[in-house]
């Protein structure tokens, strides 16, 4: 499918988890944004979190400087919740 949306010459490539190393493979010029992925500087897809270069750019789990504000925000919509079980 990567190598057809290259064929077609789209402007962005929009993908996550495996279709992320299928486009990474298929083109080095299209920009390609991946909406969530595990690992992308272990796979490959990009060379630094903080400055992804080349084509490629996204939202990583890995953000480890972004953990308490996800759990900031899961505290707003879940106020109730016990944190400490």
């Amino acid at each position: 499918m990567a190598a057809e949306l290259v064929r077609l010459n789209v402007d962005v490539i929009v993908t996550s988890g495996l279709g992320l190393t299928a486009a990474k493979q298929a083109t080095s010029t299209i920009p390609i944004v991946f909406g969530i992925a595990v690992d992308p500087l272990g796979t490959g897809a990009i060379s630094n979190l903080a400055w992804p270069g080349g084509n490629v750019t996204g939202f990583s789990l890995q953000h480890v400087e972004t953990a308490g504000k996800r759990i900031e925000l899961l505290s707003e919509f879940l106020p109730g919740l016990d944190w400490q079980s």
